[in-house]
């Protein structure tokens, strides 16, 4: 059987500022969703939102263990752009194994990588 991925959720312990780094440093933008969670419009392949963590997760360890990669179409001009803005960047633009890429650390702990890919 064939999966496709289609929705991933990151937890957070403050969604207003969740939603505000996301919305304000990163330029991402939101659509509908609950009122517990910030969904993000997609361009194609899956949905991304920040959260609430539900009663029976686990909180104590937010961004652990995950890393979640964005395509972009210039990751030079992208990186210039939301370092500016107040991203923490850990991880400086380098050629890696899919292109041109960089990554970030959210307020939450989790690491966001961009990757250059084609227009």
């Amino acid at each position: 059987m064939h999966t496709n991925l289609d929705f991933i959720a990151l937890h957070t312990t403050d969604l207003t500022a969740a939603r505000q780094y996301y919305t304000g440093v990163l330029g991402f933008e939101t659509t509908s969703g609950p009122p517990t969670a910030a969904v993000f419009t997609q361009a194609g392949g899956a949905t991304l939102a920040v959260r609430e963590p539900l009663p029976h997760e686990p909180q104590d360890h937010l961004g652990a263990g995950v890393s979640v990669w964005f395509g972009v179409p210039d990751a030079d001009a992208y990186h210039a752009r939301i370092a500016a803005a107040g991203a923490q960047v850990i991880q400086p633009p380098q050629d890696g194994p899919f292109g041109r890429m960089f990554s970030v650390r959210t307020p939450d702990g989790h690491t966001l990588t961009f990757h250059q890919t084609p227009a």
